[in-house]
């Protein structure tokens, strides 16, 4: 009989946590050699947690449903691997054609919430020229973000020094919440278009 979801996400939280981050930030080219993990069977829309977004406003992420989404994780104040994923995400967006721009959501989720409050959240959107008609920024509890991260395989630590050591990556959902695609590494985005298209069909 299979565990509930919240049971085996939680405890693959607590896995990574004591297992450390894996890759650093600087292992970029590295991830991008590692095969894909398994598309996941259930909706990342079922996990309970609420959020706040760039607007200050709350919500759960059963709000995102119904269009698709890229999702990523990232932080406002890293400048090693954050811009680089930002990039990879914006040439998803550029690779749509205009008329279905609309129809793709893109989702940044802080990995620190304790700095990245919906004002700097917003701050970092305006300076990076992030479309608000598209893009969602998150930031949620510490708990609520290592049951995503765990949820998305994302393995995060903070360092020493208060910067977090992270893996790198995107998540294509489907309009129903399920993973549909992950990209392990930055820089070829050739698979996740493919797949985000594929899905527009």
């Amino acid at each position: 009989m299979r565990p509930p979801l919240r049971t085996t996400v939680l405890l693959a939280a607590s896995l990574l946590a004591a297992a450390g981050c894996g890759p650093s930030e600087g292992n970029a080219a590295s991830e991008s050699a590692v095969a894909a993990a398994p598309v996941s069977d259930f909706s990342v829309y079922d996990l309970p947690s609420t959020w706040r977004d760039q607007r200050g406003d709350t919500l759960r992420l059963a709000a995102l449903a119904g269009h698709v989404r890229v999702v990523a994780m990232a932080y406002t104040s890293c400048e090693a691997t954050c811009p680089l994923i930002v990039a990879d995400l914006k040439r998803v967006e550029a690779s749509l054609p205009a008329e279905r721009r609309g129809d793709v959501g893109f989702v940044l989720v802080s990995l620190d919430p304790e700095r990245d409050t919906p004002g700097r959240l917003a701050e970092w959107a305006a300076r990076t020229g992030l479309d608000p008609a598209r893009w969602t920024l998150l930031a949620g509890a510490d708990d609520a973000v290592r049951e995503l991260a765990a949820t998305l395989d994302v393995r995060y630590q903070r360092q020493p020094d208060g910067e977090l050591a992270h893996t790198n990556g995107l998540t294509v959902l489907d309009s129903a919440g399920a993973v549909a695609h992950r990209q392990a590494g930055l820089g070829d985005t050739e698979a996740t278009i493919r797949v985000v298209g594929e899905l527009l069909r």
